[in-house]
């Protein structure tokens, strides 16, 4: 599933505060996670985001039967420059003790009137019987939270 986002800032002051491990956590929580850990180590050229969130979330009746409503998700991102004032990397986020795995390839490059987020996300459920079920509600999920991600970092530039 792919989804962009334009910003009035360019890509590096939008870089800056996508790898500023502050401003995640404080992200996280503001948007109501119950837990939120970060580090960021810098390795060559690349940028490497480690993010432990613990979420709520109201499931389907069908999924609550087999996942717990509070779920902890790890995640890492790597960022690397890709040219002038670009960037591009991925990441990938595991539901801790569920078959659940949340991939994503991401560019953050400079427009006209700004930069541009882009992301495109995939899921895979290995659940027997209700795998489908289950990554459609979590793409859903992703959806919902990357939307509310990148409206945060805008709202943080007033």
């Amino acid at each position: 599933m792919a989804m962009h986002y334009e910003y009035e800032q360019d890509a590096e002051t939008v870089f800056e505060l996508l790898t500023d491990p502050d401003f995640l956590v404080g992200r996280c929580l503001d948007l109501g996670e119950l837990e939120a850990s970060c580090e960021v180590e810098e390795n060559g050229d690349d940028t490497i985001v480690s993010l432990t969130r613990t979420v709520e979330r109201d499931l389907p009746r069908v999924l609550a039967k087999v996942f717990d409503p509070v779920q902890t998700i790890r995640m890492t991102e790597t960022w690397e420059p890709d040219g002038q004032d670009a960037y591009k990397g991925s990441y990938t986020f595991e539901v801790v003790g569920q078959p659940v795995t949340v991939r994503a390839t991401f560019e953050l490059y400079p427009t006209d009137d700004g930069c541009c987020y882009a992301i495109d996300h995939s899921v895979k459920a290995k659940v027997p019987l209700i795998g489908g079920q289950v990554e459609k509600f979590i793409l859903g999920q992703v959806a919902d939270g990357c939307l509310a991600e990148m409206e945060y970092v805008e709202q943080h530039f007033g």
